[in-house]
């Protein structure tokens, strides 16, 4: 029996490497999902005095934009709202700020409030958070919700990738609201720019 080809061995070592690759991707998806799932659970019951507190002459916000968006805390880490985009399935609550360990627990506000129309969420590119974001359509609704109820609804307009040098980019240009997250290679950011289409729900 002769010796194994060396390009048989190499394609072997390879295809176990992607398995390996694609196995431990889909186990961090898992724990990711697992954790944003018990941050729901606890927001929403921290989440009931802060709804029960409604203000009695219309949102606050509309009186003063540039108040600071209510929070709610949970294990030290401060959530403004929830980001929801029913053509993907996705309910994702919100942190008020970011970091790279951050990241793998929740999206997080990158820049500007949702009652100024500035706001830029980012996230990673897990399945279960902004992986799918390439997916959306011109036309697609996403809607934030803050931790007072108040729920803002936006179209998709654009979408385009950023390199990660395209900082002044991603906060240029007239949008109400933007997603990004990085393409699979990291090379770029996948990037979604929205229009405001209802302001709140509770004013209807």
């Amino acid at each position: 029996m002769g010796k194994p080809n060396k390009f048989f061995i190499l394609g072997t070592i390879c295809i176990l490497g992607g398995i390996l690759l694609f196995s431990y991707n889909m186990l961090e998806d898992y724990q990711v999902g697992k954790r944003i799932d018990s941050v729901k659970e606890r927001l929403q019951k921290e989440n009931l005095d802060q709804v029960a507190d409604r203000e009695e002459e219309g949102p606050d916000y509309l009186k003063n934009p540039h108040m600071e968006m209510p929070v709610v805390v949970i294990d030290g880490k401060e959530y403004i709202g929830y980001v929801i985009i029913p053509s993907l399935g996705l309910e994702l609550p919100v942190l008020s700020s970011w970091s790279y360990e951050d990241l793998k627990i929740a999206p997080g506000r990158y820049e500007g409030s949702v009652y100024l129309n500035n706001m830029i969420l980012l996230a990673h590119n897990y399945q279960v958070h902004f992986g799918k974001l390439h997916q959306l359509e011109v036309g697609d609704i996403i809607r934030f919700k803050d931790m007072k109820d108040h729920t803002f609804d936006f179209s998709v307009e654009k979408k385009e990738e950023l390199t990660s040098i395209q900082v002044e980019d991603m906060v240029s240009g007239d949008w109400d609201f933007t997603l990004f997250t990085c393409t699979l290679g990291g090379e770029a950011r996948t990037t979604i720019r929205c229009k405001l289409i209802e302001k709140d729900e509770n004013l209807r």
